[in-house]
């Protein structure tokens, strides 16, 4: 690392940052003064190419930001980074505004997860219907929603995920951190493996949060997902099980983010398709055996 960019997060992690365009600045209390753009590019200094200075933002983000429970707050871009920290839709809201000022194309990402059961969380989350609509049923009793980034890699031509709360890019890193079968590493692996497996992922319309746009969710939990164990899954008992859910599930999970529909209805569905799953799982290590 350059000596004048360790200077600079050593300055703004303790409070301080002096840059060519503006004099000491306490980013603990001073929203106002803190420049995006400057802070943006002093992270990504000496990165070359746009997937280069996106993997560089990425990981100093996920490696200086703390990962914060939701507590309803609405903050800006700068709030959250004086916080240094948020939950998932506000890390990737910082992302996304430093990717804009570094002049990188990316997409919003939603997506709905089966997680570990809890029954709490579950009467948690219908109060939350209740009392806000179904747009809050995207979290329940055995599921809840994350959010991430796309990012284009312009050496690939193809869309990337990229997600600062697991300080994941790319997908086989990110298959590797949320799907697969095998330990998983990433930055918060408690939470990973509270997050089993995604089954519902959307691009998100940027004007219209609540609006879903492409269906990923074929691309990413079947199509990749089987490549990355070398086409072996879709040959499994269970896999039509999985591709039907899927389908299923992330019909409803684009009306749920909508406010048209309550997954809780579907909790027996998502309940079967963490089973189908395990079956998947337990099909292919016990094929590998053979």
């Amino acid at each position: 690392m350059h000596l004048k960019l360790f200077l600079f997060l050593l300055l703004l992690l303790t409070g301080t940052a002096t840059t060519a365009q503006q004099p000491a600045v306490s980013v603990a209390t001073d929203t106002a003064a803190l420049d995006t753009r400057v802070f943006a590019h002093q992270i990504v200094a000496g990165a070359t190419g746009n997937f280069a200075k996106a993997r560089t933002l990425l990981h100093w983000l996920s490696t200086h930001f703390e990962w914060k429970a939701t507590d309803y707050q609405k903050r800006t871009v700068k709030e959250i980074i004086v916080r240094k920290g948020g939950n998932c839709f506000e890390l990737a809201t910082v992302y996304m505004a430093l990717l804009k000022e570094l002049n990188l194309t990316y997409r919003p990402i939603a997506e709905i997860n089966i997680h570990q059961f809890s029954e709490r969380r579950g009467q948690s989350a219908a109060q939350k219907v209740t009392e806000a609509g179904n747009r809050m049923s995207v979290f329940g009793q055995q599921h809840n929603d994350h959010r991430w980034v796309e990012i284009w890699d312009d050496q690939t031509g193809e869309w990337v995920p990229a997600d600062p709360t697991m300080n994941l890019i790319g997908v086989e890193s990110w298959l590797k951190g949320r799907a697969w079968f095998g330990e998983r590493r990433t930055l918060n692996e408690d939470i990973s493996r509270e997050m089993i497996v995604p089954f519902a992922v959307f691009v998100v319309d940027s004007h219209n949060k609540s609006r879903m746009l492409e269906n990923r969710t074929q691309y990413y939990m079947v199509t990749r997902l089987d490549a990355l164990y070398g086409n072996e899954l879709s040959r499994l008992p269970s896999w039509k099980r999985w591709v039907s859910g899927l389908d299923t599930l992330s019909g409803a999970a684009k009306k749920a983010f909508a406010g048209e529909e309550n997954l809780h209805r579907y909790n027996q569905q998502i309940g079967e398709l963490a089973g189908v799953y395990q079956a998947l799982k337990q099909e292919y290590a016990a094929g590998q055996k053979n």
